[in-house]
């Protein structure tokens, strides 16, 4: 339950060592809170997280924060960017959407992408959210997963600061600038490893369970550069997803009571409510594979 400090408490039962692989997907990767709630809520606490992108914040602000749920419902997303949207609705409308694309499209040229205008913002959130604190100095192990542009290798952040790690693993290529660490320019991992499913398997998991939220329903086409550009993405990477979580022993699927897109923050809730239903739907197959007695 949820204490009047913020702080959730779980009922904690005896159950095989199990480990979570969140994968990315951006605004919908806030299931993965509510999963982990629900989880805590049946008494299941995984031993080790793999995350990508929102995976890697979300897992990284659970093993870090004494607060995480709370400040992950509560966080402040006002500064997240926004991919300018069709409208048709009089000129005046047209024409705001007209300048937000020519704005993106300068800063994509001439700067590292749109959350650039913002980026001050979103270090200080992540800073916020994983208290400060350095990866290795999680109540259990925690890994981001992240790409390197030089290499075009995948990079398993697993210490160092959590801001930093976290910042890397999310950092969609063309919309925010990368993380620079040495030679290595390190973006969004989704473009290596969707779902590093060997990673919790190195950490000592006995079961890997894996948190899947991209959504194959969003038949809505793109109205402009940037959703283009992040639909063609997720269209990459279903298709990955599809064959690396074959290697996962349950594989929990929240389902959207609509389609939210990958920049879509204000849908929060809506994304966190599907990972807590996803668990609830799953509770038989989740007990099989984890209680001892």
């Amino acid at each position: 339950m949820t204490k009047p400090d913020g702080t959730y408490h779980s009922n904690s039962k005896p159950h095989v060592p199990f480990g979570l692989v969140l994968a990315g997907g951006g605004a919908r990767g806030l299931a993965h809170a509510g999963v982990l709630y629900a989880l805590e809520h049946h008494g299941y606490r995984p031993c080790s997280i793999a995350g990508v992108s929102m995976g890697a914040i979300v897992g990284a602000t659970y093993a870090l924060n004494p607060n995480w749920y709370s400040a992950l419902v509560n966080m402040d997303i006002e500064g997240f960017p926004e991919a300018p949207k069709a409208s048709s609705t009089g000129l005046l409308a047209r024409i705001r959407v007209m300048l937000s694309a020519e704005r993106i499209l300068q800063d994509m040229v001439l700067g590292w992408g749109v959350g650039s205008r913002t980026l001050d913002w979103g270090q200080s959130l992540l800073h916020k959210l994983t208290l400060g604190r350095r990866m290795e100095e999680g109540r259990i192990p925690v890994a981001a997963v992240a790409t390197d542009l030089r290499t075009g290798k995948r990079v398993v952040l697993q210490s160092g600061k959590a801001a930093e790690a976290v910042y890397a693993s999310s950092a969609i290529a063309g919309l925010l600038p990368p993380l620079f660490r040495g030679e290595e320019l390190l973006v969004d991992g989704v473009y290596t490893d969707l779902a590093p499913i060997d990673i919790v398997k190195g950490m000592g998991a006995e079961v890997v369970i894996a948190v899947n939220v991209l959504q194959r329903n969003d038949n809505r086409p793109p109205v402009n550069g940037v959703q283009a550009m992040l639909r063609a993405t997720e269209i990459c990477s279903q298709e990955h997803a599809r064959l690396r979580l074959k290697e996962a022993d349950f594989v929990i699927s929240p389902k959207f009571p609509y389609p939210v897109d990958t920049l879509e923050f204000s849908h929060k809730r809506v994304s966190i409510s599907a990972g807590c239903r996803a668990v609830r739907t799953s509770l038989k197959k989740l007990q099989s594979l984890l209680e001892t007695g």
